[in-house]
C-alpha cells in the first residue's frame, strides 16, 4: 500500500485488490463445492460486496501493518487446532446434551506482547485475534494494548497454544 493522500485516503495497489478478490472467489468455489449458476451469481455478488467493503477499509484506514513472513506462517498450526477444538465442542455437546456436565463459559486473561504504534506488534495482535477465532473453542473478545491484555471467550478451559505464544501471549 502507497501513503496517505491529502485527503487522508491511501492509494491501494491494483494487484493486491486483485488477488485478494481472486482469494475471496475461490475460497467461494471451495465453500460451496460446485459451480452451478445460482451459486455463481450469489457468490459473485458476494465477493464484490466484500471487494468493496475490503477496498473501502483499506482507503480508510490509517493503522500500519507490517506482517513478517514468519507470523504468517505460524497458520501451520490451524488445522490440528481446529481438529482438537473441533472434537473438544463435540465432547461438551454431548456432555451437556447427555446431562453428564453442563456446558461452561470461560473468560480468560492472558498477557499479550503488544503496542499501539509498532506495525509489527499490530500485525500479530490482527493474526492471533484471527487465527484464535477460528477456532471452535475460542473468540478472542479484545486485545488491550495499554495493559499487554488479550481477552478470550471459551467454551471449555483450555491452555494458551503453542500459536498463541508465538505470536505474543503469554499464559
Amino acid at each position: 500500500m502507497r501513503e496517505a493522500n491529502s485527503k487522508g485516503l491511501r492509494s491501494i495497489s491494483a494487484r493486491a485488490l486483485a488477488f485478494a478478490v481472486v482469494c475471496m472467489a475461490v475460497e467461494w468455489v471451495l465453500l460451496v463445492a460446485g459451480l452451478k449458476p445460482h451459486e455463481l451469481l450469489v457468490g459473485g455478488l458476494a465477493v464484490t460486496a466484500s471487494a468493496l467493503f475490503f477496498w473501502r477499509m483499506l482507503r480508510i484506514s490509517s493503522e500500519r501493518l507490517d506482517f513478517r513472513v514468519r507470523d504468517l506462517l505460524t497458520a501451520w498450526r490451524l488445522p490440528w487446532m481446529m481438529a482438537c477444538d473441533a472434537w473438544t465442542i463435540t465432547v461438551v455437546l454431548l456432555q451437556d446434551l447427555f446431562g453428564i456436565r453442563r456446558a461452561g463459559s470461560f473468560y480468560r486473561v492472558k498477557g499479550f506482547h503488544t503496542a499501539l504504534r509498532d506495525p509489527v506488534l499490530v500485525a500479530r495482535r490482527v493474526l492471533v485475534t484471527m487465527y484464535t477465532t477460528s477456532t471452535p473453542n475460542s473468540v478472542v473478545i479484545g486485545v488491550d494494548p495499554a495493559q499487554s491484555r488479550m481477552l478470550v471467550h471459551q467454551l471449555k478451559r483450555a491452555p494458551t497454544s503453542e500459536l498463541e505464544r508465538e505470536l505474543g501471549a503469554r499464559s
